[in-house]
């Protein structure tokens, strides 16, 4: 069964759209020749550099040493497709903590309170002579702008960080995976390593076959299919006319019609009631108080009959959608409590209500 459900997600995540633009690094401004020493910060469509570091980009199209799987930063084949980018996480210097980023502009801002797979490939290019235990992200409301290159000012959202500093495993590429629960206008998404020298753990391969010059002091990572992807959540339903819903309050129901004396809801009710399903399936602690009003005409006891029984059709119809009927309860108040005094049609028409008070 877990398998299942793994592979649920999986299929589920994969059909889900991606909000990275060329998360692969297939599209390039220009075939990459060898290490970028371009000040600009575009690194490749989609993709820039958040400081005056300069990342790199490698693809099958080079015929330099920016190629893939054969570059100068190592050997590789991409994840997925025909390239991938690189950047230094890790550099060994006295005077400075020298560090590349890789930035990206999502296609749309992440919603409040919605969940969002965070997912990418990397690995350790095997000309590095250091490996490193962490690799992280960070989700942004907007873009950064580092006059340096060095740590990047605001921590990350999330680091992966592992155990075991180097393996044979380090030189693979490596799934790195996060659910991020959205705080909701995160539009940036920057990847790095957010830590110091001090705080990040290193160590020196003594096996290493690697001669570049640029990384004998250095831990440099392949990056390769970032995604981020919706996987649930999102922000709270409303019902129409109240942009936040709290328990404890009563909220009158709104386009809810019922035929003249009767119980019976109309089409034009089933939209509202739609939002009402998914507010309920949304705050699945929260209850529900589902009331009737009636106008002023007829008795008493027809009135309170009435509206109960028009309360009892919204409630069926809460529990045809799935929601428990332990979660609801009905209750009719005839025509004892009008919103607004009047005999007249608008006013009336006013009080023919159905209310609702959440419980939690």
């Amino acid at each position: 069964m877990r398998g299942l459900v793994c592979l649920l997600f999986i299929c589920h995540a994969s059909l889900a759209q991606n909000l990275v633009v060329n998360g692969g690094f297939e599209q390039y401004y220009k075939c990459p020749g060898s290490f970028t020493n371009n000040s600009t910060g575009e690194i490749a469509p989609g993709w820039t550099s958040p400081s005056t570091g300069t990342p790199d980009m490698f693809h099958m199209c080079s015929t330099g040493e920016a190629g893939v799987p054969t570059n100068w930063a190592g050997y590789s084949k991409a994840y997925i497709g025909s390239g991938y980018a690189g950047i230094y996480c890790y550099l060994l210097r006295a005077d400075k903590e020298y560090r590349e980023y890789l930035q990206t502009e999502l296609t749309s801002p992440l919603e409040p309170g919605g969940e969002y797979l965070v997912e990418f490939y990397f690995k350790l290019s095997s000309n590095s002579k250091y490996s490193i235990d962490r690799i992280g992200f960070l989700l942004s409301d907007s873009n950064y702008l580092m006059a340096g290159d060095g740590m990047f000012p605001v921590p990350a959202t999330y680091e992966r960080i592992n155990r075991t500093i180097y393996s044979k495993a380090t030189g693979l590429w490596t799934r790195f995976g996060y659910t991020h629960m959205a705080k909701g206008g995160e539009k940036y998404l920057t990847i790095g390593n957010f830590s110091n020298s001090s705080k990040t753990r290193s160590q020196y391969i003594t096996n290493s076959q690697g001669t570049e010059p640029m990384l004998a002091r250095a831990a440099y990572f392949f990056i390769d299919e970032v995604k981020v992807i919706k996987v649930g959540g999102g922000a709270p339903p409303v019902l129409t006319g109240y942009p936040e819903l709290k328990t404890d309050e009563t909220y009158v129901l709104k386009n809810i019609q019922f035929k003249y004396n009767d119980f019976a809801l109309l089409d034009q009710s089933f939209p509202e009631l739609k939002k009402l399903v998914e507010v309920l399936r949304y705050h699945k602690t929260w209850k529900v108080v589902v009331s009737g009003h009636t106008d002023d005409i007829g008795s008493d006891t027809f009135n309170n009959e009435l509206s109960i029984l028009r309360a009892g059709s919204v409630a069926d119809y809460l529990i045809n959608a799935g929601i428990e009927p332990t979660r609801i309860k009905t209750m009719g108040f005839g025509k004892q409590t009008p919103l607004v005094k009047g005999t007249d049609e608008t006013s009336r028409a006013t009080n023919r209500r159905v209310e609702l008070r959440f419980l939690n």
